[in-house]
């Protein structure tokens, strides 16, 4: 007989609505994969009318979650909202809908305290969920059992209007998510106590700079725009679907609440960038508490001031002087840009290339990186372009070492014995004495020998 084998168990059994709230802890109303979601009050209202009424209400689907030999959770995979609103109401935060007025005089605009008691006792004992119990996936650290209940998941959702940076957001296992949700996302999630965290104090500061809000995850797909940038080393795709498709290619089986990628290079130019972008606008008078700078507020204009800014970080010299340029210019070209002037064919290209392919993109960065060298020019600013080659050669680290004879420069300088400021060969650091931040160049005349302390001291200073 036909009989496929089952991922998983199901059991269903009747709530009360009040075990939500009593027993609030035992409930992960937000798994890792979803987010932080509220219905309106008419709508978390709707539902009190429906549970009165005895209305049917669609039934929740809850996963057993084992944190050890001896402790389960109640994992919500679908009725968060419906949740999550008998818990307002049984903490006084949600009335009762006017609309009940028909059923009892008493209910319309009351809280749970104000009812009385045969109310209250009826409440309690007599509504409840139907719910249905996911068994035999049951461990947070397997990628397998965790990926079937994201597919539970995302199978309940397919009447909901869903967008491609929540299907991203869901994939646990890659390390491209992982990194953007540590980064860009407004919560978290312990995966050790298996608990939703309600703050992220991991959340770059840059986000605080931008008038752009999160409510359907718009500062996690910034994020991974950027790292797509930073790997493709400048202008890519960046449409949604190549957004969706990066999250996918860093999928690991050993993925969930794995961070590795931040160590990656082009994830530490990612956060680096994003400090000098924050060091710019911090201070500028239009970011506000629970705003930002009104000029970084379009995704797309964001994206094209990311660019400019890795770029003049990568090719030129970029201190607190070119800081004030770039600020001023960001405002300058924003201005026009909205104004649409007519008589600006540059800022006309720049506002008709407003996709996210990749030749808009590269049209765009090439109309914003020339606008940005004529205001340079008109601002008598000079921009210094750094020596393309960073690193020492082999044949020029011995010359470095021999000339120094094997001796820390700066230890010499501080007064110590040549037997003290000796540096063995595997040890030694070639140093640019002016930095290569500043503009020095990669060459013998620019060179000294450092010891390591010496060296991670000096960092970028003359």
């Amino acid at each position: 007989m036909f009989n496929p084998r089952t991922e998983y168990d199901i059991t269903s059994k009747p709530i009360p609505i009040r075990d939500f709230h009593e027993y609030a802890d035992e409930f992960v109303v937000r798994p890792p994969y979803q987010r932080k979601t509220v219905w309106s009050n008419k709508k978390q209202q709707a539902l009190m009318d429906s549970l009165f009424r005895r209305y049917y209400v669609p039934r929740i689907v809850i996963r057993q979650v084992r944190l050890d030999e001896s402790r389960t959770v109640n994992e919500v995979i679908d009725g968060q909202q419906r949740i999550h609103t008998v818990q307002r109401f049984f903490s006084d935060k949600l009335a009762l809908p006017k609309s009940l007025a028909d059923v009892h005089q008493d209910l319309p605009g009351v809280r749970y305290s104000e009812l009385s008691s045969d109310i209250r006792r009826f409440i309690d004992k007599e509504l409840q969920y139907d719910a249905d119990i996911v068994k035999s996936i049951e461990n947070p650290r397997n990628a397998e059992h965790q990926n079937v209940a994201t597919e539970i998941f995302w199978r309940l959702q397919q009447g909901e209007s869903l967008n491609y940076m929540e299907i991203a957001h869901s994939r646990i296992s890659s390390l491209a998510r992982n990194f953007v949700v540590k980064y860009a996302d407004d919560i978290g999630f312990d995966y050790d106590s298996y608990q939703s965290v309600d703050k992220n104090p991991y959340k770059h500061l840059f986000f605080s700079i931008i008038d752009r809000g999160n409510d359907r995850m718009q500062h996690l797909a910034l994020l991974t725009r950027f790292l797509i940038l930073e790997e493709s080393d400048g202008p890519t795709e960046l449409k949604d679907s190549v957004v969706l498709d990066y999250t996918d290619r860093y999928m690991r089986p050993d993925g969930i609440d794995n961070l590795s990628l931040e160590e990656e290079p082009f994830t530490r130019r990612v956060r680096s960038n994003l400090d000098s972008l924050y060091q710019v606008f911090k201070d500028d008078p239009t970011v506000e508490e629970n705003g930002g700078m009104k000029e970084l507020k379009v995704e797309y204009f964001i994206v094209s001031v990311y660019l400019l800014l890795r770029h003049l970080r990568k090719h030129y010299v970029y201190d607190e002087g070119e800081r004030q340029i770039f600020h001023d210019f960001v405002i300058d070209f924003h201005a026009k840009w909205r104004g649409k002037h007519e008589n600006d064919n540059d800022v006309l290209v720049f506002a008709d290339n407003r996709q996210q392919d990749a030749t808009s993109i590269e049209t765009r960065d090439r109309v914003i990186r020339q606008r940005f060298f004529e205001y340079c020019r008109e601002k008598n600013h000079e921009m210094l372009t750094k020596d393309e080659r960073r690193a020492f050669s082999e044949a020029e680290r011995i010359a470095i070492y021999r000339r120094g004879n094997g001796l820390c420069q700066m230890c010499l300088a501080e007064g110590k014995p040549e037997r003290e400021a000796h540096v063995p060969w595997s040890e030694f650091q070639a140093d640019h004495v002016i930095p290569h931040a500043k503009g020095g160049m990669t060459s013998l005349e620019n060179a000294q020998l450092l010891c390591r302390y010496h060296n991670q001291q000096k960092s970028d200073r003359v």
